[in-house]
């Protein structure tokens, strides 16, 4: 996959970001890197291993579901607008 400014432009737009000219180049480079990296990965031969979820063999007991207790108000107090005691967002949609 090449990486592209167009699609860096669409992931700028997915993101709601604005990238400088400079930023664009150096997310165009680490793209490239981590693409290269999964290649790499890629290549190697796992044939024999089983797959594995943690390197540390731990069972996980399901916690409780249950509502934690917080106070909205000092979270509301950092919105930088309030409708009805509600924070406005914008609208995504998808293309």
């Amino acid at each position: 996959m090449e990486i592209t400014n167009e699609l860096i432009e669409h992931l700028e737009n997915l993101a709601k970001i604005k990238l400088e000219d400079n930023e664009v180049e150096r997310i165009k480079r680490d793209m490239e890197d981590i693409l290269n990296y999964m290649k790499l990965l890629a290549e190697v031969n796992v044939d024999g291993y089983d797959a594995m979820r943690s390197p540390v063999e731990v069972k996980m007991e399901p916690r409780e579901d249950r509502p934690i207790p917080f106070d909205s108000s000092k979270i509301l107090k950092e919105a930088p607008k309030l409708e009805n005691n509600l924070i406005p967002v914008s609208s995504i949609h998808a293309k």
